[in-house]
């Protein structure tokens, strides 16, 4: 895939190579910008957090989504544009206790919601399965044209307030995209895009027991939705980790 840049910023055409799109941002933000950012967003995080009394991810995503209506055009993205939603979706545990917690919140059994998406899950299961190294799959092409598990009959989203940064970062601007290809996707719009996995990975650090803690990296490990509910599953009937 080939990453076009403009006045807005990153026009992807479908999901293009992490690598590609944190060279162009190098390009675009300087070091100055990024750490400023950073900072920042970790403070105002914490800072809301506080003042609302509510979790650190739920204030990370309100002070990301001030920094969209600040800074960025308004979205064309809607309820029912669902073409984002039929790859796979990698995230953090911090994210996944976030989408877990505003499930039970909403109601919804992750029970149902595994076995909605057992043709998909199964694919993950038996790469896992497989004795291959997780490390070296590419679990994007794994799910790739598989409706997310919480994508809904309607084709909306069951649980749009707390879904993960990696669909947070896939928006539009232009125009609402017509298919797969996703026409008029973008990512690296704003500095806050280029230093949100970091401010994650942080409030993921800080929220761990210090006694579980290792040295900060700013990189945890990242599964896709499918290997987070077989994790979840595996938990609740007491099997061995995958």
């Amino acid at each position: 895939m080939t990453l076009y840049s403009d006045q807005i910023g990153a026009f992807i055409q479908g999901v293009t190579d992490p690598e590609e799109l944190r060279h162009y941002i190098k390009q675009k933000f300087t070091e100055a910008e990024i750490q400023y950012a950073y900072e920042a967003m970790l403070a105002e995080t914490r800072a809301l957090a506080k003042a609302e009394k509510i979790p650190l991810l739920k204030a990370f995503w309100k002070v990301l989504d001030r920094a969209y209506a600040a800074k960025a055009p308004p979205l064309t993205c809607r309820k029912g544009c669902s073409h984002c939603c039929y790859t796979g979706v990698a995230h953090t545990q911090f994210e996944w206790d976030g989408m877990v917690n505003g499930a039970r919140a909403k109601g919804i059994d992750l029970n149902e919601i595994i076995g909605k998406s057992e043709k998909t899950i199964q694919r993950v299961a038996k790469v896992l399965e497989s004795g291959i190294d997780p490390e070296t799959v590419d679990w994007y092409q794994t799910v790739i044209n598989q409706r997310c598990p919480f994508l809904d009959e309607d084709e909306s989203c069951m649980i749009h307030e707390d879904r993960p940064l990696d669909c947070r970062l896939m928006v539009a601007f232009r125009d609402v995209c017509a298919s797969k290809n996703l026409e008029h996707a973008q990512r690296g719009v704003l500095v806050e895009e280029a230093v949100a996995p970091t401010v994650i990975a942080r409030l993921q650090y800080e929220s761990t027991p210090k006694i579980k803690r290792r040295k900060f990296t700013g990189s945890p490990k990242l599964r896709i939705i499918q290997r987070w509910l077989l994790t979840w599953k595996d938990k609740k009937t007491g099997k061995k980790k995958r």
